[in-house]
């Protein structure tokens, strides 16, 4: 029996039209529906989508329903909620919602998995207990209040994302640290801030074989002997985060300090487990479970609410129709806070690395888009730098807008007016980016500003503005643990429901293992 492809779906050929044919424009749009802004917006757990700047209409948006209808959505959705292998490249399932401990059925996970969970939580719980009482010692006896995690890719961008996010609350830790790159000079950098008798390090590896890692640690562990370490007190400094217990063992540490990992949970998808303990002993286990509990609730909203009322399903048919419909390849985070500022570099991995794929699930290579590129950055400096080329240059690109509607540094003198630049420059950008300005409108500006006809016709081509860049604008009503949590989640089923249009698998990354291999195969000759 033939396979059938979603791009020679009737409701693929019938976007495809929409998009060739008509041509929707945004300004067009906004002349037709002069409440846009207030009409195309949807709000769920401290979160609000204002999609008023994507270039759809109400037909539009009951194609893209209907192309998720035709994907079999709600049967993958189903099993990936039942625990079953998804990742059929790999035969694993995809259980980092079994972490957040809570189903949004009244049903469990896979048996077994959840005492697992638990286990390792109470674990958790108690060594962050112990932590913040003082009561983990060095070498030299004093109190371990500094923490750097070691680890790469998953390991790294989903906890430091989440400690930079999270701020300004109190923390336990009086420094928390994250290395990755192997690069001998961000190693030294590091460890030349770092008070030797203080500093737990987290090794963080699902594997305990990648290179880049236990280079690290192989180094840390040198310095550390260098600053009068013995051997036998070494392992008073580390705690180690792996699938791979043996291994671990073979290396000197004592079950005490080793947390589980599973095969069934992606580096990218891992912030909730112990890949996330920088996180509960930078701010304490009450943070980390708010952070659980806020990914739960948006783990039941995703399989409960109607598409049309669904966050995660919502941004990714707006991401499909403009990939695959409007043929716009990359995709800029402009983040207008401060402390979201790893926020990028968080879902470059989780989106390219789930969703850059060149074969289908039947092994056929596609001849579609799938994952962007996503770039970017803090807006308010994009403003000053690479918005000029969206603006007017020829990127085809899309953008989320995130900001943050209260903050408690709103308060102090001034740091009011701060905010308010923030937000209006936020909104400022996203209208122009997409109704921009036209060449008459362009000429009246001139006019009012006292330039000449012959000036005007010179000028004004310089001056105007095509328009027609698509985004989303995401307010959060708050940035604490329980909304970050949401958000990350919704990102995750975002991911995921766009890989179920495409028919891929967003749960493996072959791409990543080749790049191990090799440099595994260089570093052993």
């Amino acid at each position: 029996m033939k396979n059938t492809l979603i791009n020679q779906s009737q409701p693929w050929l019938s976007l495809n039209a929409s998009s060739v044919n008509q041509q929707i424009k945004l300004p067009l749009l906004f002349e037709h529906e002069p409440t846009r802004l207030d009409t195309y917006q949807l709000s769920v757990l401290g979160i609000s989508l204002n999609y008023a700047y994507q270039a759809v209409d109400q037909t539009v948006l009951s194609q893209l329903t209907q192309l998720l209808t035709e994907s079999g959505f709600a049967h993958e959705q189903a099993r990936l909620f039942a625990g079953e292998k998804v990742n059929f490249t790999e035969n694993r399932a995809a259980l980092h919602m079994a972490l957040r401990h809570q189903h949004p059925q009244a049903t469990t996970w896979p048996e077994g998995i959840q005492q697992e969970v638990h286990h390792e939580l109470a674990r958790l719980e108690a060594l962050t207990h112990q932590f913040g009482q003082g009561e983990l010692k060095g070498f030299s006896g004093a109190t371990l209040n500094v923490i750097v995690n070691l680890g790469i890719g998953g390991s790294d961008l989903g906890p430091k994302m989440v400690v930079s996010a999270l701020e300004h609350l109190p923390r336990l830790t009086a420094e928390t640290h994250f290395i990755a790159n192997p690069d001998p000079w961000a190693l030294k950098k590091l460890l030349n801030q770092l008070n030797v008798h203080k500093t737990l390090f987290i090794l963080s590896s699902k594997s305990l074989s990648t290179v880049e890692t236990l280079e690290n640690y192989f180094s840390i562990c040198d310095w550390l002997r260098s600053q009068g370490c013995q051997e036998e007190q070494l392992a008073a400094h580390f705690v180690v985060v792996t699938s791979s217990q043996d291994k671990a063992r073979q290396l000197g540490f004592s079950d005490n300090r080793l947390f589980a990992m599973w095969d069934h949970i992606g580096g990218r998808y891992s912030l909730w487990s112990a890949i996330g303990l920088s996180i509960a002993l930078t701010y304490g286990w009450s943070t980390f479970t708010e952070l659980l509990h806020g990914a739960a609730q948006m783990d039941k909203h995703f399989y409960h609410a109607p598409p049309h009322e669904n966050l995660p399903i919502m941004l990714a048919l707006l991401a499909i129709y403009n990939r695959n419909f409007l043929h716009k390849d990359n995709h800029l985070m402009a983040l207008y806070d401060g402390r979201l500022s790893y926020f990028t570099e968080f879902i470059q991995q989780l989106d390219m690395e789930s969703n850059g794929k060149h074969v289908n699930k039947w092994g056929e290579r596609i001849d579609y888009g799938t994952s962007p590129l996503v770039w970017g950055g803090l807006g308010i400096n994009g403003q000053h730098a690479y918005y000029q080329a969206i603006h007017q240059g020829r990127l085809n690109t899309t953008v989320d807008f995130i900001a943050v509607k209260q903050d408690s540094l709103a308060t102090l003198p001034r740091f009011e007016q701060h905010q308010t630049l923030i937000h209006h420059s936020m909104m400022a950008q996203a209208r122009a980016m997409a109704l921009g300005r036209s060449m008459r409108a362009t000429r009246e500006r001139l006019i009012k500003e006292g330039y000449s006809e012959p000036q005007l016709s010179q000028l004004a081509p310089h001056r105007c503005f095509a328009g027609g860049t698509t985004s989303n604008v995401i307010w959060l009503d708050h940035l604490d643990a329980k909304t970050l949590g949401a958000l990350i989640a919704a990102y995750e089923h975002k991911i995921f429901t766009q890989s179920v249009i495409w028919q891929i698998n967003p749960f493996d990354q072959w791409g990543v293992e080749l790049g191990k291999t090799l440099l595994t195969d260089l570093s052993t000759r």
